[in-house]
């Protein structure tokens, strides 16, 4: 190479350095709010075959209003679970602000088998967010085909998103749907394999959510039929998750409503009048829950707010009757990016997002290196 030419080269490279120093890191982002939230849409359909499964459901009529609400409360985030035969109705309203992912499929009269492969579990997020759905998982153990809440009827379970926020802060969503328990079989005891089973099913997540775990703050949202007063979230979730040292795990409600203290577990040993009926959600506990797990050398959720929409969530022709069997619960969120990260999963990689190095060279794999490189047209350092 003679010197006109190595000048030029020099020349170029000093001249991409300043301009990339001009450029945020892809993948950084900023400290930015944002709203969460999670909601049951009751989307069972009323009646299937000669069996009447969901009597006084949104169905038909009140599913385009859960649109219409969702639409103006605009949320960033929804994590909605049993979204079943309607969700055509719900979709076809949203799909002008969010994008989603989908649902499975429905529970139809013609197709009446057991068990049915979907979940109904879906997220929507606001236009202006990148995503994808990165994992779908049905629970390793579920309880219930003829009785115990029936839940082996669908395939619950949780699906996991990469986010990328409007400025550019990342975030990983489970959005899940654990095991119920039928009332009468709780007030009679007879709910032990309904408890069980939930205890296995958040081992399941919290060993999933372990080994997916990077530099990006984690939200967990859902139906998760759980009370703390009633199952060992804390110990097998919370505190385990915790123990690694890898991070730290938050309840919104617990957080902000009850200043960090969580319901004491009761144990329900003696029947009352031959039956075992305890108010779990005396304390304002609800089956709903928002978490959030900070990872200790990465990017950090702060809950700002906490609420559960009770008197929003109604219908138009009846304000006393709500749109469905769960109100919404809303948590906004406060996210601080990892400094430097530059990890994104969101989706599929096309030639034009590879890397390259400040010469222009393409790199066959995501850099590890220490340096500056060119990611998706903007700088890419690792540290």
């Amino acid at each position: 190479m003679n010197n006109k030419n190595q000048m030029i080269r020099t020349f170029s490279i000093v001249t991409v350095l300043l301009l990339l120093d001009l450029l945020p890191v892809r993948g950084q982002g900023q400290a930015e709010e944002f709203t969460v939230a999670t909601l049951n849409v009751d989307g069972l359909p009323e009646e299937v075959g000669q069996f009447t499964v969901n009597p006084g459901g949104p169905c038909e009529k009140y599913t385009p209003e859960i649109a219409d609400y969702l639409l103006e409360k605009d949320f960033d985030i929804v994590g909605l679970q049993e979204n079943f035969n309607f969700y055509d109705l719900l979709f076809g309203k949203l799909e002008a602000n969010y994008h989603h992912d989908d649902c499975g499929g429905k529970i139809m009269e013609e197709n009446f088998v057991i068990p049915y492969p979907f979940d109904g579990i879906s997220l929507i997020w606001h236009h202006g967010i990148e995503g994808a759905r990165t994992d779908s998982t049905c629970w390793a153990q579920a309880c219930g085909l003829l009785g115990n809440a029936n839940d082996e009827l669908a395939s619950k379970g949780f699906r996991r998103y990469d986010l990328r926020l409007k400025g550019g802060a990342e975030v990983v969503v489970y959005n899940g749907h654990w095991d119920a328990t039928d009332d009468e079989d709780e007030v009679y005891g007879y709910d032990w394999p309904d408890r069980e089973t939930r205890l296995v099913q958040w081992r399941q997540l919290r060993d999933s959510l372990l080994a997916h775990l990077d530099h990006r703050p984690v939200i967990v949202l859902g139906d998760m039929n759980s009370y703390f007063a009633r199952d060992s979230v804390k110990q097998y979730f919370i505190d385990a998750i915790e123990a690694t040292g890898r991070a730290t795990v938050g309840d919104a409600w617990i957080m902000l409503e009850r200043q960090g203290e969580y319901p004491s577990m009761i144990e329900r040993t003696v029947p009352i009048d031959d039956e075992f009926y305890v108010d779990w959600g005396r304390e304002g506990e609800t089956l709903d829950k928002i978490l959030f797990v900070n990872p200790t050398d990465g990017g950090r959720l702060t809950p700002l707010s906490y609420s559960i929409d009770k008197e929003g969530y109604r219908r138009s022709d009846d304000p006393t009757v709500t749109l469905g069997d769960h109100e919404p619960i809303v948590v906004r969120f406060r996210i601080e990016p990892a400094a430097g990260s530059g990890i994104w999963n969101g989706r599929a990689e096309t030639p034009a997002d590879g890397y390259y190095d400040l010469t222009g060279k393409r790199l066959n794999e995501r850099p590890t290196r220490k340096g500056l490189y060119i990611h998706r047209g903007q700088k890419y350092v690792v540290k």
